[in-house]
């Protein structure tokens, strides 16, 4: 990201960034314009993608390390804290500095935090510069890769274990670090990327999240099977929904993003206008949203530089990241909601596995308050907490709401972001796609990596004959989790690995003519 004396892009790709925030806050505009009001339908039994969580960047070298307080600020979930659950690093290219991630990683660690990592640039001597951009020796290609999980394998040996290692940060940019085209990516993706075991690998990262660079990998039988999840950064670009990486089973994460960075983040139009994009993502399908610094003037915590508050405070920008972050927790699924019930006002609404918790996330563009109904189907709830960010509101706790029957009317602050948090009961589960097109779902296992326990959930549309079965890497059965009869909905079974050895493990749900294919790692 852009630094002083480290220019990330030219002046026009900074115009594409501030281009891309007026887009959405225009598109949310003249989209709901001229609509009647109406009550949101909250369909709890219908689930769309699964949430991995929120969070940001701490990338040393550029910035101060944080501190205790900011790591506790920024991975609680208390009051005034932001309830992040992704930490990203940046994987430097001189291996002596890589100590240097470990001690925020740990304490991010240990309060919940899955953490995920990223080069820039190689070590020198597998980089080449070719026509003025840099790239990796084509030779280099299996080195690139040891030194990838060698990364891996020295944050595990340091108690952090890495969910996830991206391939290259955006490697269409070709005039700050290194670069790669897209066939070069599918090269190394198809060819190479196996050599990195026991985490997820992330590509492409491309910075505005172009299907140019994504398509040819999930078209490739093997640079697919090697590629965990489907990753990038939407600077002017790339925010909607991508069938192609969902028919082949992909996660897709947005990676990294920033903006108004030449105003402090307490500047209401640009906080406000991260809860419109933290929107776009979601219902763009996507599983996780990951913002770039967590300590700077325009991020969540502030750095104490261009009038953004005292070092360590939680900024505008902070809290309304928090109205999703503290309470849609990994693991939690969208559902089905109206996305725009009347003017200026837009919904994204979740629930956790086990169908015991829903969250109704809305916001208010309009200058005026606003009355709306939400209407929850196929799941009950007594009453809801609401909490409220606005220009005058720090994720404020309000007083709760009783619902009638199953009608919830609230009025939505100016200019806001409403987060109603309830306990629900009766869930039926009856797909994960409102138009049908997909009614299976099988979940992440949860915690993973994992030891010496693991759960994992899936959910189906109808009462159905199921196998799920867990697999060694030499494609041996290891146990039948399932092998019976199953009523519709959703399910979750326990797989115990006391006796077996550490490393990657395979678990396959067949039902009909469905079969997916999840990996789990087994920590020792």
């Amino acid at each position: 990201m852009t630094q002083k004396g480290m220019p990330r892009m030219n002046r026009f790709s900074i115009v594409f960034k501030r281009m891309h925030v007026y887009s959405l806050l225009a598109a949310a505009v003249f989209s709901a314009s001229g609509t009647d009001a109406r009550d949101a339908v909250i369909d709890l039994g219908i689930t769309h993608q699964i949430i991995r969580g929120y969070g940001a960047a701490n990338i040393l070298q550029w910035r101060p390390d944080m501190t205790d307080s900011e790591i506790e600020t920024a991975f609680g979930t208390d009051d005034g804290q932001l309830g992040f659950t992704i930490l990203r690093l940046r994987i430097q290219p001189e291996t002596n500095l890589w100590m240097t991630n470990i001690p925020t990683a740990q304490k991010a660690r240990d309060m919940g935090a899955i953490i995920i990592a990223a080069p820039w640039d190689p070590p020198a001597d597998m980089l080449e510069t070719v026509n003025g951009i840099k790239r990796v020796r084509y030779d280099s290609y299996e080195d690139y890769a040891y030194y990838l999980d060698d990364f891996r394998i020295f944050m595990e040996d340091n108690d952090v274990p890495l969910y996830g290692i991206s391939v290259q940060n955006e490697p269409d940019i070709t005039d700050s670090w290194t670069s790669w085209t897209a066939d070069e990516m599918l090269t190394f993706m198809r060819d190479y990327a196996h050599i990195i075991l026991e985490t997820r690998v992330m590509a492409p990262e491309s910075f505005q999240f172009r299907r140019s660079m994504s398509d040819p990998i999930l078209n490739d039988a093997q640079a697919c099977a090697n590629t965990d999840i489907i990753c990038g950064h939407i600077y002017g670009g790339g925010l909607k929904a991508y069938p192609l990486a969902e028919s082949k089973g992909k996660e897709v994460w947005m990676t990294e993003h920033l903006s108004g960075e030449n105003s402090n983040a307490n500047d209401w139009y640009w906080a406000f206008s991260v809860a419109t994009e933290i929107h776009g993502v979601m219902h763009a399908g996507m599983n996780a949203y990951i913002w770039w610094y967590i300590v700077r003037y325009y991020g969540p915590i502030s750095d104490g530089t261009n009038n953004s508050g005292k070092k360590g405070d939680v900024t505008k920008k902070g809290y309304v990241m928090s109205q999703f972050s503290r309470f849609i927790r990994p693991g939690y699924f969208r559902v089905e909601s109206d996305k725009t019930p009347q003017a200026y006002v837009y919904l994204s609404a979740y629930r956790d596995g086990a169908g015991s918790k829903a969250v109704i996330v809305a916001i208010n563009s309009s200058s005026n308050p606003r009355e709306q109904s939400f209407v929850f189907q196929n799941g009950h709830a007594g009453k809801v907490t609401p909490y409220v960010t606005s220009e005058t509101k720090d994720c404020q706790r309000e007083t709760d709401i009783y619902l009638s029957g199953d009608t919830l009317t609230a009025t939505l602050d100016a200019g806001s972001i409403t987060t109603f948090v309830a306990d629900v009961n009766e869930v039926v589960s009856v797909g994960n796609a409102s138009d049908g097109s997909s009614s299976f779902v099988l979940g992440q296992n949860y915690p993973n990596p994992f030891n010496p326990s693991t759960h994992i959930g899936f959910e189906i549309p109808g009462s159905a004959f199921v196998s799920l079965k867990v697999y060694n890497t030499l494609g041996q059965e290891i146990a039948e989790l399932g092998g019976k009869v199953y009523a519709a909905g959703m399910h979750t079974v326990n797989f115990g690995a006391s006796g077996l050895p550490g490393g990657i493990y395979f678990y396959t749900l067949r039902t009909g003519n469905f079969t997916q294919t999840r990996k789990m790692f087994l920590m020792r």
